[in-house]
């Protein structure tokens, strides 16, 4: 009794990361922090250091909020995904080598991966009908077989003459 609110927690959880880029928006997220990590330095200081350690926050922030874009916004993976590998770029160059590289190495993979994503198509839903006892309602999914000399009719592709000319 007590596993099952946990069992419907975590089927939940599984259903809502399997319809989004999960792994792509996790590794801009991680870069993100370790972008930080890497420069924790006071703010008065990183003023005083100028562009490397203010583009350290700009782009690692950036990164962060990139990475909950593609997961609260998946339809939004390619723009996302594409930005984050820009901003992982110009990490590169403008803040410490974007995080010692593994922050732009996390950036690149990640936005690759949510650029990269396609949804997958859901089975349709069955019809839902009272179950009265034990089997009652369902359906069995099997074709039936065919009898001797039987064919199953299908919808065959029109041939080269059943084409319409083309001008």
């Amino acid at each position: 009794m007590l596993l099952s609110p946990l069992r419907r927690l975590w089927a939940s959880w599984t259903r809502w990361r399997k319809r989004r880029p999960f792994a792509g928006g996790l590794l801009m997220i991680l870069a993100g922090v370790e972008m930080v990590a890497i420069a924790q330095l006071p703010l008065e200081l990183m003023l005083y250091l100028g562009v490397g350690s203010v583009s350290t926050l700009i782009f690692s922030g950036m990164l962060i909020v990139l990475g909950l874009v593609t997961w609260f916004t998946p339809n939004q993976h390619v723009v996302s995904g594409s930005f984050a590998g820009f901003i992982a770029l110009g990490a590169l160059v403008l803040s410490n080598l974007g995080g010692l590289v593994i922050g732009t190495l996390l950036a690149l993979v990640g936005g690759g991966l949510a650029f990269a994503w396609r949804p997958v198509a859901r089975p349709p839903r069955k019809q839902r009908r009272r179950r009265r006892g034990k089997h009652a309602g369902r359906e069995s999914t099997e074709a039936e077989p065919l009898g001797e000399g039987e064919v199953r009719e299908t919808n065959p592709l029109p041939l080269e003459e059943d084409r319409p000319l083309q001008a």
